[in-house]
């Protein structure tokens, strides 16, 4: 790989030097026809580079790779001002089997009536039915006029053997929206979008059966009323428990066949043994698994719970999914976009697992079971949003509403919460040097009732901007949260609200002087919860930061700072936080040699760090330059630690 990645590295570095040679090459040389065409026909932007990270650390664990390079080349070509390719390709060091891929390889082309893509990429249908994961593959979206087409295929995850937490199946997607109008004004469209998961990418699920208890090191008296413990995963049937009261050797039947419920009552009986070994056997599958160590069975022990619980995989704790959306989203605009009214409402049918049972029917119609098999672990839900606008010179609102029903899923989203209805306001008034925001919101779930209780979630903000004056510009802020259910205990009681006001100002001086610019900002933060189990929690706190930048010399700029964080959680004491830094900004050679040192330290409740960061940019060209960075972290506290990363990066920009 790192062969590779060298050879790669390499080819840019050439391909670089020889691009910047031509351009260099092409300013010199008296002007041609030919040469004059191509400058107003053909422009490349973008950049293209290699950065190679070292990584070490002492007195605890590394949370980084010892050494890391990436390689990107993003340029993009215009034609004619008509027609553009732009490319992505970014190579790590840091992808592994053991998670999703990060390298990235696409093609982008696009013209005056649709783009294309080809390799990795992302795209948008609506935010409920596609949008923010990146896929392997092709699409292209079409706009000649009145009639949208735009469609997509390929990947979006690949096969990872790693357990619920970061196993998946391969996972492919097709999908394609059909309308009419203009993305800019009216328009109305219908999608579809297919996902589905292959279950052969990940090795077949093998059936698990593990002893909890007794499990070794245990005491059980003769007589006691004990429960049988253990754990299976992908088990049909019943189970057989046997002891052996001779380490292993010979086994007696206790329980020829029961319920694979994980949990059997015994009644203890002799002779006593100190080898006692309990086997749990699955009848159907011929799977088993026996105590880890011997336990005690005897008259007048102490009955005592092991020290060795046995644990069981779950081989089915990643699942193969499967999922079919179809919606339609539109939006009117009136009065030159003054009034827009903007929709979309989408079904969804989702399987969680594609080995479960199939089933007869969930009501879909038959043109649908033909793409989708419903089966006992599917369900079907539909979700809406609509939001009416206003857009004025110097004003404008918004007031949007949305659904998303408790089973509806869409796997072509990166993030979606079902069980949610939610009101949004947002407005924004200018008036001369004055601007300001007002944003608002209600959320609660249980739409269906089916919950205990109902959770609710109310927000209120805004901001007022200021241009005081041409050097002067005061910011400020506030914002209220709450959020509450209906729980009748206390143990599930959620009462909780938060509010925080805050005012920032900042002071533009001369850009040339020894003062040149001043932050100051403070913030008020304060949080309740009403629960009588956690009132004890409410905090109180106060923020303070202030920079400044000093020009020191004409090419030395010197910027303080400091942060204090005054703080109380319930009826305990104030506790502070404080951070100060000094960082240095030199220039040399004529601007083309940058040089920055901070030094900052972290003060908290006897704890202590240090961070020193040096960096350093060289321009070798008007398109090229090369950064080096140095980073060193001390830690004293409760652990202590030091950190350090050493990087270098090296980046052609076109133009």
């Amino acid at each position: 790989m790192l062969y590779q990645l060298a050879k790669h590295i390499g080819f840019v570095l050439v391909s670089l030097a020889c691009v910047g040679e031509a351009l260099s090459q092409g300013n010199s040389q008296p002007d041609s026809s030919g040469q004059t065409f191509i400058r107003k026909n053909l422009s490349i932007t973008g950049d293209a580079g290699v950065y190679g990270e070292l990584y070490g650390i002492s007195g605890i664990q590394a949370r980084r790779p010892p050494s890391s390079a990436r390689l990107y080349f993003r340029p993009t070509v215009t034609l004619f001002n008509a027609f553009s390719m732009s490319f992505n390709f970014l190579l790590s060091t840091e992808g592994s089997s053991a998670r999703q891929n990060i390298n990235q390889l696409g093609i982008n082309p696009s013209w005056g009536w649709g783009n294309a893509h080809l390799g990795d990429f992302t795209d948008m249908f609506t935010p409920f039915t596609f949008d923010g994961i990146m896929v392997r593959g092709a699409g292209v979206n079409l706009d000649p006029g009145l009639f949208r087409f735009s469609a997509v295929g390929g990947y979006t995850q690949r096969a990872v053997d790693g357990g619920a937490g970061a196993g998946s199946f391969s996972r492919y997607m097709y999908g394609a929206k059909l309308g009419v109008g203009k993305q800019e004004g009216s328009y109305f469209d219908l999608m579809f979008l297919r996902t589905r998961d292959v279950p052969s990418s990940l090795p077949p699920s093998q059936p698990t059966i593990a002893v909890i208890a007794p499990n070794g090191n245990d005491s059980w008296p003769i007589g006691n009323i004990e429960n049988i413990q253990w754990g299976s995963s992908g088990i049909t049937g019943n189970v057989r428990i046997e002891l052996s009261r001779d380490g292993g050797a010979t086994y007696e039947v206790l329980f020829d066949s029961t319920a694979n419920t994980g949990s059997q009552p015994w009644v203890v009986t002799g002779p006593p043994t100190a080898q006692a070994i309990i086997r749990i056997t699955s009848l159907n599958d011929s799977v088993s698994d026996v105590s880890d160590l011997p336990f005690n069975i005897g008259i007048g022990v102490t009955d005592q719970q092991g020290n060795t619980p046995g644990t069981v995989t779950n081989t089915y704790a990643v699942t193969p999914e499967e999922n079919l959306v179809f919606g339609a989203d539109s939006k009117v605009s009136l009065f030159e976009n003054v009034l827009t009214f903007s929709g979309e409402i989408d079904g969804s049918a989702y399987t969680r697992d594609m080995r479960a049972p199939t089933i007869d029917s969930l009501g879909l119609p038959s043109a649908l079971t033909g793409v989708f098999t419903p089966r006992s672990s599917s369900r079907v839900d539909y979700a809406y949003n609509t939001q009416l606008g206003l857009n004025l010179p110097s004003f404008n609102a918004r007031v949007g509403y949305s659904y998303i029903g408790p089973g509806y899923t869409s796997l072509g989203v990166a993030s979606l919460l079902p069980d949610q209805r939610q009101v949004t306001f947002a407005s924004m008034f200018r008036l001369s040097s004055i601007t300001i925001n007002i944003n608002a919101g209600h959320q609660n779930d249980n739409l269906l009732g089916q919950k205990s209780y109902t959770t609710t979630r109310n927000n209120l903000g805004g901001n007022i901007n200021l241009r005081a004056s041409n050097v002067w510009m005061v910011s400020l802020m506030s914002n209220y949260m709450s959020m509450a259910n209906d729980a009748a205990s206390d143990t599930f009681l959620i009462d909780y609200s938060t509010f925080m006001a805050g005012m920032t100002q900042m002071f533009y001086v001369t850009s040339g002087g020894a003062f040149q610019s001043a932050t100051f900002s403070y913030i008020y933060q304060t949080s309740a919860d009403a629960n009588p189990l956690r009132q004890s929690s409410g905090l109180l706190s106060h923020s303070i930061n202030a920079s400044a930048v000093f020009g020191v010399l004409t090419n030395l700029n010197l910027i303080p700072s400091v942060s204090l964080i005054d703080s109380k959680i319930g009826g305990t004491g104030w506790t502070s936080t404080q951070t100060y830094t000094v960082a240095a900004q030199h220039r040399a050679l004529g601007n083309r040699l940058t040089t920055a040192l901070s030094v900052g330290t972290s003060l908290y409740m006897g704890s202590n760090s240090i961070e020193a960061v040096l960096s350093s940019s060289y321009s070798i060209t008007m398109a090229d330059a090369l950064t080096l960075s140095l980073t060193e972290t001390r830690y004293r506290g409760s652990s202590a630690f030091n950190e350090y990363t050493a990087s270098v990066t090296l980046a052609h920009r076109f133009r």
